[in-house]
């Protein structure tokens, strides 16, 4: 009797410990079961636009301890200020420009398209950040800008934004955020990844053309001298009509180019008496040239000044448009 519990008391010890390292096992799946599951992920790349949660496949997200680099671009932060008047016709300022659109919405992509068509340049659109980075890195044509949502299937914004960023051969491009977030932080997070400005949805063309104005120039296009005036307002009969013409743009060229950077320097530092100074000389300037749509702009900045009133809208918008008056008279010179 005392043999037959011993050989029960054997067997069940056995059977005890199968039970636990048949525990032991599939405690252990369980917890490998996370790098099993990227495979079935992969499949959920493909996800439609009608998906209501955009998701993204952890595979792809890029660790936030991955350093990026530190573009030379200006950063502009705040809501971007439009011009009074723009006309479809002047985005053709920036013909020959290489954009990259990043929107996994149709309706979105269409409406961009439809008012960038006027650069007459092919523009390559993606559904996904993930396919953006791909774009970025394979594509043998430099891109000049890249419009960014933030929120998409696969790879959003902000990851996909970190990861063109990482590579110091990209941090130039300009990466502008196309968003509907309005509360701040999915936006903060982009600037911290690495992007230069932000536009709200719906899309505001005004807002828009000054974007581009300053992050881009006028160097590739080919429309004509005339039809760049146009654009920036400036007087073309006027100056047909103006004696020594040439040398009063050559003289502004070489003694007034450097209030791109001083007169917005002066702003931030608040020496409103310096810039006034300046302001005042180059209305005069721009007069005798015919920049007249400069020089309304000029009288506006100073009382804005004066008022202490939309400075930095103001010291923005003279960035961009000054920057593309400068170019247009350079370009104009030398197709004399």
């Amino acid at each position: 009797m005392g043999i037959e519990n011993s050989v029960i008391g054997e067997y069940f010890l056995y059977a005890l410990l199968f039970i636990s390292i048949g525990i032991f096992m599939y405690i252990l799946q369980k917890e490998q079961l996370p790098s099993d599951i990227k495979e079935d992920n992969s499949s959920k790349e493909k996800l439609s636009h009608n998906d209501t949660e955009p998701k993204t496949s952890q595979e792809h997200i890029i660790p936030k301890s991955i350093p990026i680099k530190l573009s030379s671009l200006d950063v502009y932060r705040n809501d971007m200020p439009s011009l009074d008047e723009v006309k479809p016709y002047f985005f053709e300022y920036f013909k020959g420009q290489k954009l990259l659109i990043v929107e996994d919405n149709l309706i979105n992509q269409k409406i961009l398209l439809n008012v960038l068509k006027n650069i007459n340049t092919p523009i390559d659109v993606v559904d996904n950040g993930q396919e953006a980075v791909k774009k970025v890195f394979e594509e043998k044509h430099h891109y000049d800008m890249i419009l960014m949502d933030i929120s998409m299937p696969v790879m959003g914004g902000i990851d996909a934004t970190r990861y063109i960023r990482s590579d110091s051969k990209y941090v130039d491009i300009p990466i502008v955020t196309v968003t509907a977030f309005t509360s701040g932080l999915e936006i903060g997070e982009m600037f911290d990844a690495g992007a230069n400005a932000f536009l709200t949805k719906p899309l505001d063309i005004y807002k828009l053309f000054t974007v581009m104005l300053i992050f881009l120039d006028n160097k590739k296009s080919d429309l004509s001298i005339e039809k760049e005036f146009e654009i920036l307002g400036i007087d073309w009969l006027q100056m047909q009509n103006t004696e020594n013409i040439h040398g009063m743009i050559s003289e502004f060229i070489d003694k007034f180019s450097s209030l791109e950077d001083k007169i917005p320097m002066w702003i931030d530092d608040n020496n409103f008496v310096y810039a006034q100074k300046a302001l005042e000389k180059l209305e005069m300037m721009l007069e005798m040239i015919g920049a007249i749509g400069m020089q309304k702009f000029i009288r506006a900045m100073q009382n804005a000044i004066i008022k202490t009133e939309d400075i930095q809208y103001y010291k923005v918008l003279f960035k961009a448009t000054y920057k593309s008056l400068i170019n247009t008279y350079k370009k104009y010179l030398n197709s004399i």
